[in-house]
């Protein structure tokens, strides 16, 4: 296989690890908020009372939404980062191809 076919090759494959990874940063964070965070707020709510116990568990409550959020967002910019490289893997090796094809 010529270099420039490895070389797409290999692009194509670390940029479908790196998707992979976001996915598993996306899912940490996931549990994270539904396992730890959430319960932790939960058991301050139970526990501390008044004014102040409030505006903390609602401060909490968006920071656990905004973390949820950056999952979500993450596991988008995953599925970019997936269709973006698809694409330039068929272009390049098309253009490979073609140019393997010429005669001069």
């Amino acid at each position: 296989m010529p270099e420039s076919l490895q070389t797409i090759e290999m692009n194509f494959a670390e940029a479908r690890r790196q998707a992979q990874e976001l996915e598993q940063i996306a899912g940490n964070l996931n549990t994270l908020v539904n396992g730890t965070f959430q319960p932790c707020l939960r058991g301050i709510a139970a526990g501390w009372k008044g004014e102040n116990a409030q505006v903390f568990c609602k401060k909490g409550a968006v920071v656990g939404e905004q973390i949820a959020r950056s999952a979500s967002d993450l596991r988008l910019v995953a599925e970019t980062i997936r269709q973006m490289a698809e694409n330039t893997y068929r272009a390049e090796k098309k253009i490979c191809e073609i140019a393997a094809g010429r005669t001069y």
